[in-house]
Protein backbone atom coordinates (compact mmCIF):
# COMPACT_ATOMS: atom_id res chain seq x y z
CA UNK A 1 0.00 0.00 0.00
CA UNK A 2 0.63 3.04 -0.66
CA UNK A 3 0.82 6.72 1.36
CA UNK A 4 -2.59 7.71 2.44
CA UNK A 5 -5.66 6.00 3.75
CA UNK A 6 -7.15 2.72 2.18
CA UNK A 7 -10.17 0.90 2.04
CA UNK A 8 -9.88 -2.63 0.47
CA UNK A 9 -12.82 -4.02 -1.54
CA UNK A 10 -12.47 -7.88 -1.30
CA UNK A 11 -14.89 -9.83 -3.79
CA UNK A 12 -15.81 -13.18 -3.35
CA UNK A 13 -14.71 -15.52 -6.28
CA UNK A 14 -16.20 -18.54 -8.00
CA UNK A 15 -17.87 -21.07 -6.15
CA UNK A 16 -20.70 -23.90 -6.60
CA UNK A 17 -22.31 -23.19 -10.05
CA UNK A 18 -21.58 -19.22 -9.94
CA UNK A 19 -18.08 -19.29 -12.73
CA UNK A 20 -17.95 -15.87 -13.29
CA UNK A 21 -18.67 -14.33 -9.89
CA UNK A 22 -20.02 -10.58 -10.25
CA UNK A 23 -18.73 -9.72 -6.72
CA UNK A 24 -15.15 -10.26 -7.70
CA UNK A 25 -15.70 -8.67 -10.76
CA UNK A 26 -16.50 -5.44 -8.90
CA UNK A 27 -13.32 -5.72 -6.56
CA UNK A 28 -11.00 -5.82 -9.07
CA UNK A 29 -13.38 -3.03 -11.50
CA UNK A 30 -12.99 -0.55 -8.42
CA UNK A 31 -8.69 -1.56 -7.58
CA UNK A 32 -6.62 1.63 -8.07
CA UNK A 33 -9.27 4.21 -7.80
CA UNK A 34 -9.98 7.11 -5.39
CA UNK A 35 -12.91 7.38 -3.44
CA UNK A 36 -12.21 10.95 -2.36
CA UNK A 37 -9.16 11.02 -0.58
CA UNK A 38 -9.52 7.19 0.08
CA UNK A 39 -7.54 5.11 -2.43
CA UNK A 40 -9.48 1.20 -2.96
CA UNK A 41 -7.74 -1.99 -2.95
CA UNK A 42 -9.64 -3.99 -4.89
CA UNK A 43 -8.45 -7.74 -4.21
CA UNK A 44 -10.57 -11.11 -4.95
CA UNK A 45 -11.09 -13.83 -2.28
CA UNK A 46 -12.11 -17.36 -2.26
CA UNK A 47 -15.25 -18.44 -0.71
CA UNK A 48 -13.88 -20.22 2.20
CA UNK A 49 -14.79 -19.23 5.99
CA UNK A 50 -11.01 -19.75 6.96
CA UNK A 51 -9.29 -17.86 3.95
CA UNK A 52 -11.03 -15.00 3.50
CA UNK A 53 -10.61 -13.59 6.75
CA UNK A 54 -7.24 -14.57 6.85
CA UNK A 55 -6.74 -12.26 3.97
CA UNK A 56 -8.83 -9.80 5.15
CA UNK A 57 -6.79 -9.93 8.50
CA UNK A 58 -3.24 -10.20 6.82
CA UNK A 59 -5.03 -6.53 5.05
CA UNK A 60 -5.68 -5.31 9.02
CA UNK A 61 -1.59 -5.12 9.88
CA UNK A 62 -0.78 -3.26 6.41
CA UNK A 63 -0.42 0.87 7.67
CA UNK A 64 -2.91 3.48 5.90
CA UNK A 65 -6.26 0.85 6.00
CA UNK A 66 -8.94 2.52 7.14
CA UNK A 67 -11.90 -0.03 5.47
CA UNK A 68 -12.73 -3.27 4.64
CA UNK A 69 -15.65 -3.95 2.48
CA UNK A 70 -16.62 -7.68 1.28
CA UNK A 71 -18.47 -8.15 -1.28
CA UNK A 72 -20.64 -11.01 -2.27
CA UNK A 73 -23.35 -12.61 -4.77
CA UNK A 74 -26.73 -12.86 -3.19
CA UNK A 75 -28.60 -14.61 -6.34
CA UNK A 76 -31.63 -14.77 -5.08
CA UNK A 77 -31.84 -10.87 -4.43
CA UNK A 78 -32.88 -8.43 -7.01
CA UNK A 79 -30.69 -5.38 -5.41
CA UNK A 80 -27.67 -4.94 -3.87
CA UNK A 81 -28.51 -4.84 0.02
CA UNK A 82 -25.93 -3.76 3.08
CA UNK A 83 -25.69 -6.23 5.62
CA UNK A 84 -25.97 -4.65 8.83
CA UNK A 85 -26.09 -8.01 11.38
CA UNK A 86 -24.09 -11.24 11.21
CA UNK A 87 -25.01 -14.70 12.47
CA UNK A 88 -22.67 -16.95 14.45
CA UNK A 89 -24.07 -20.15 12.84
CA UNK A 90 -23.22 -21.06 9.29
CA UNK A 91 -24.50 -24.16 7.09
CA UNK A 92 -22.62 -25.36 3.51
CA UNK A 93 -19.48 -26.63 2.73
CA UNK A 94 -17.35 -23.59 1.12
CA UNK A 95 -14.59 -24.50 -1.56
CA UNK A 96 -12.47 -26.17 0.92
CA UNK A 97 -14.90 -28.57 1.76
CA UNK A 98 -15.40 -27.19 5.45
CA UNK A 99 -18.02 -25.96 7.53
CA UNK A 100 -17.54 -24.67 10.62
CA UNK A 101 -21.18 -24.49 12.11
CA UNK A 102 -20.43 -21.86 14.18
CA UNK A 103 -17.71 -19.04 13.65
CA UNK A 104 -16.87 -18.19 17.48
CA UNK A 105 -17.10 -20.69 19.90
CA UNK A 106 -17.70 -18.23 22.35
CA UNK A 107 -19.13 -15.17 20.33
CA UNK A 108 -22.44 -14.01 20.73
CA UNK A 109 -25.36 -15.33 18.32
CA UNK A 110 -25.07 -12.15 16.34
CA UNK A 111 -22.64 -8.61 15.71
CA UNK A 112 -23.78 -5.73 14.47
CA UNK A 113 -21.86 -3.28 12.11
CA UNK A 114 -22.08 -0.43 12.97
CA UNK A 115 -20.43 1.05 9.76
CA UNK A 116 -23.25 0.02 7.53
CA UNK A 117 -25.80 2.13 7.75
CA UNK A 118 -23.54 5.20 6.97
CA UNK A 119 -22.71 3.21 3.58
CA UNK A 120 -26.43 1.50 3.14
CA UNK A 121 -27.58 5.47 3.11
CA UNK A 122 -24.38 6.65 0.71
CA UNK A 123 -25.14 3.44 -1.64
CA UNK A 124 -28.65 4.41 -1.90
CA UNK A 125 -29.17 0.59 -1.08
CA UNK A 126 -31.48 -0.90 1.82
CA UNK A 127 -30.22 -2.37 5.04
CA UNK A 128 -30.34 -6.17 5.91
CA UNK A 129 -30.54 -7.98 9.33
CA UNK A 130 -29.52 -11.40 7.09
CA UNK A 131 -26.47 -11.91 5.84
CA UNK A 132 -27.55 -15.38 5.00
CA UNK A 133 -25.65 -18.32 6.51
CA UNK A 134 -22.66 -19.24 3.92
CA UNK A 135 -19.48 -17.80 3.61
CA UNK A 136 -20.81 -13.67 3.53
CA UNK A 137 -22.28 -14.37 6.94
CA UNK A 138 -19.14 -15.75 8.08
CA UNK A 139 -16.86 -13.60 6.84
CA UNK A 140 -18.57 -10.36 8.38
CA UNK A 141 -19.30 -11.82 11.62
CA UNK A 142 -15.36 -13.99 11.76
CA UNK A 143 -14.13 -10.20 11.36
CA UNK A 144 -16.30 -8.08 13.50
CA UNK A 145 -15.68 -11.06 16.04
CA UNK A 146 -11.73 -10.65 15.33
CA UNK A 147 -11.60 -6.63 15.57
CA UNK A 148 -13.47 -6.17 18.82
CA UNK A 149 -11.06 -8.58 20.44
CA UNK A 150 -8.15 -5.80 19.38
CA UNK A 151 -7.31 -2.96 21.06
CA UNK A 152 -6.53 0.40 19.20
CA UNK A 153 -8.50 2.37 16.40
CA UNK A 154 -11.02 -0.34 14.40
CA UNK A 155 -11.20 0.08 10.64
CA UNK A 156 -14.72 0.67 9.27
CA UNK A 157 -15.92 -2.87 8.36
CA UNK A 158 -19.41 -3.65 6.07
CA UNK A 159 -20.65 -6.60 3.54
CA UNK A 160 -22.29 -5.48 0.61
CA UNK A 161 -24.81 -8.44 -0.80
CA UNK A 162 -24.63 -7.68 -4.85
CA UNK A 163 -27.72 -9.10 -7.16
CA UNK A 164 -26.00 -11.77 -9.94
CA UNK A 165 -26.53 -8.41 -12.56
CA UNK A 166 -23.77 -6.98 -10.61
CA UNK A 167 -23.59 -3.64 -8.88
CA UNK A 168 -21.82 -0.36 -11.10
CA UNK A 169 -18.37 0.45 -9.70
CA UNK A 170 -18.58 4.43 -10.30
CA UNK A 171 -21.41 4.17 -7.53
CA UNK A 172 -19.29 2.03 -4.89
CA UNK A 173 -16.52 4.44 -5.52
CA UNK A 174 -19.18 7.83 -4.87
CA UNK A 175 -20.65 5.75 -2.11
CA UNK A 176 -17.36 4.61 -0.03
CA UNK A 177 -16.28 8.24 -0.74
CA UNK A 178 -19.33 9.77 1.21
CA UNK A 179 -20.06 7.34 3.49
CA UNK A 180 -16.40 6.42 4.76
CA UNK A 181 -14.05 9.38 3.76
CA UNK A 182 -15.90 12.04 6.52
CA UNK A 183 -15.36 8.85 8.90
CA UNK A 184 -11.59 8.64 9.16
CA UNK A 185 -11.35 12.64 8.97
CA UNK A 186 -10.08 12.92 5.36
CA UNK A 187 -12.99 14.55 3.67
Amino acid sequence: MTDGPVVAVLGFGPFLDVHDNPAQRLALAVDGRQAGPLRIQGEAMPVSYQRSVDQALRLLLQPGLVGLLGVGVARGRCQAQVERVASNRVLGDDVDGACPHQIAAYGPEQLVSGDAPALADALAVPLSDDAGRYVCNGWLYGLLWRIQQRSGPAPRLAFLHIPAEGFPPDRLVAGLARAWAPEVGMA
